[in-house]
């Protein structure tokens, strides 16, 4: 069935998770004996657009940073010498999102 797998317990075809399609493209490779490699994918019709749109044009990567874990990435960063002083901190907190400047200011009135 090309990009699905059979899901026993549900009885149905499931879509692979499109990180594991990608590993899959990768692994077609071998970097050190291989100068070309190819990796041919087999989809339904319903689908190809989806894949020859997602090879094209990549998906945006979405993170965040949970502010119960702001300390934690602080002291991280402190500890690989990311951030030696209050300047370098400064630079960083105003990169977050602005929920989390507001969190670490009522943080430290208390």
């Amino acid at each position: 069935m090309g990009v699905q797998s059979y899901e026993g317990k549900e009885h149905r075809y499931v879509d692979y998770p499109v990180m594991d399609v990608l590993q899959m493209m990768g692994r077609a490779c071998r970097p050190l004996e291989d100068e070309r490699s190819r990796c041919v994918l087999m989809t339904q019709q319903t689908r190809k657009d989806f894949y020859k749109r997602f090879l094209s044009d990549g998906l945006p990567i979405e993170s965040h940073l949970p502010t119960h874990l702001l300390h934690d990435y602080f002291l991280a960063e402190v500890a690989v010498k990311t951030i030696e002083n209050k300047q370098e901190a400064m630079v960083i907190l105003l990169r977050l999102p602005p929920f989390c400047l507001l969190l670490s200011l009522c943080l430290r009135t208390f």
